[in-house]
C-alpha cells in the first residue's frame, strides 16, 4: 500500500487546533520604583537608593538575598559567622513570607521601618532572642562570649565580664531581657 497525501478532508479543522502556547516571560520583571514609594513618608528616589543597597547584597540578580549572600554580606561587614545558625535565625527574622530569602519588599521594609516604642521594643526582643541561644530568656557569661566570637570580636575574658557586668543591671548573674532592652535603649533601670 502506498500512502496518499491527506485530502483536504481529512487536513486538521483549524478551529479543533490547540491554541498556540502564550508568549513567553523571559528576563526578570521589571523594577518600578513608583511601585513602592509611598509620598510623603516614602519618595521614588528613596526606594532606588534603597533598591541600590539591595542590589549590592542580591549578588546573582534573582530579587532575593538567600543566605549565601546573607553571609557574604556580613562578613563584607567585618561579621565573621562561623555557625549557620546564626544566618537562619537572621533570615528567619526578616523573612516574613518564609521564601527562604530576603525579597526586596522586605529589605524595604526592614531599611524603611518607622520605629516606636513599642517597635523597638519588638526588635530588641528578637535581637535579644538570636543571643538567647539556649533559650531560656535570659543571657549568660557563657553565651555572650560565644556571640562576640561569631561576630570576629577579639575580646579577652575580661573584657567579656566587664561588659557582662555592664548589661546585668540587677546584677543577678544573668543578662535578662530587661535588662538588654535599657541597655540598648540607654533607659535607666526599671523606668520605661
Amino acid at each position: 500500500m502506498s500512502r496518499q497525501a491527506p485530502s483536504s478532508a481529512q487536513k486538521v479543522d483549524p478551529k479543533k487546533a490547540p491554541p498556540p502556547p502564550p508568549p513567553s516571560k523571559k528576563g526578570p520583571k521589571v523594577f518600578n520604583a513608583e511601585d513602592y514609594a509611598k509620598p510623603p513618608h516614602l519618595t521614588k528616589e528613596e526606594v532606588l537608593e534603597v533598591k541600590q543597597a539591595f542590589d549590592i547584597f542580591d549578588n546573582d540578580g534573582s530579587g532575593s538575598i538567600d543566605p549565601q549572600e546573607l553571609r557574604e554580606a556580613f562578613e563584607a561587614s567585618g561579621i565573621k559567622t562561623y555557625h549557620n545558625k546564626f544566618i537562619y535565625q537572621v533570615l528567619g527574622e526578616l523573612d516574613t513570607d518564609n521564601s527562604g530569602g530576603i525579597d526586596f519588599e522586605e529589605f524595604l521594609h526592614l531599611a524603611t521601618a518607622k520605629v516606636s516604642d513599642k517597635d523597638t521594643r519588638e526588635q530588641v526582643q528578637k535581637v535579644f532572642n538570636l543571643y538567647d541561644w539556649n533559650k531560656e530568656g535570659r543571657i549568660t557569661w557563657d553565651e555572650l562570649k560565644r556571640v562576640a566570637q561569631d561576630l570576629g570580636e577579639e575580646m579577652t575574658d575580661e573584657e567579656i565580664q566587664h561588659m557582662f557586668k555592664k548589661a546585668d543591671l540587677d546584677d543577678d548573674g544573668f543578662v535578662t531581657f530587661d535588662d538588654f532592652y535599657n541597655l540598648m535603649t540607654q533607659k535607666e533601670y526599671g523606668k520605661q
